[in-house]
């Protein structure tokens, strides 16, 4: 297997956005306006897991690289659910309020002319819940190695 992220599998992906998350929370916490670098690992592990599940559900590497989904946090969690992702509906509109933010790199390069956007705390207690429901997805069929 070579390095290139496509070619990981789910449990890679899912690892990968632990990995994410737990630098999310191992960031230090700064008052807004934002902390950026937060920002940007927790929409990062949001994206890798949606992607594990996906890949998961039998996604192809080309087309969740396809510019329609890429970093496309909404587009990522509609195919997830439709493929069967159980999350409760305050968990995905937590989830979906993510997508510009993340499409657009505003954590990667910020504007003072951005538009305001929500603190990053809101979203970790829903960001867990579904890297819970993708983690526990994935490993129950029995088809992903850890």
């Amino acid at each position: 297997m070579n390095g290139y992220p496509n070619a990981l599998r789910p449990g890679d992906h899912l690892r990968l956005a632990e990995d994410f998350f737990q630098a999310y929370l191992d960031l230090p916490r700064r008052p807004p306006p934002q902390s950026w670098p937060r920002y940007l690992m927790l929409c990062h592990a949001v994206e890798l897991a949606l992607k594990a599940y996906l890949f998961h559900h039998g996604a192809t590497p080309k087309e969740l690289k396809a510019k329609a989904v890429r970093h496309n946090i909404n587009e990522l969690l509609t195919r997830a659910t439709n493929k069967g992702l159980s999350l409760n509906a305050a968990v995905q509109n937590d989830i979906r309020l993510l997508h510009e933010a993340h499409e657009k790199f505003w954590h990667r390069y910020p504007k003072e002319d951005a538009k305001p956007v929500y603190t990053i705390e809101q979203f970790e207690t829903p960001a867990r819940q579904l890297l819970d429901a993708i983690t526990s997805a994935v490993y129950r069929t029995g088809t992903v190695s850890p």
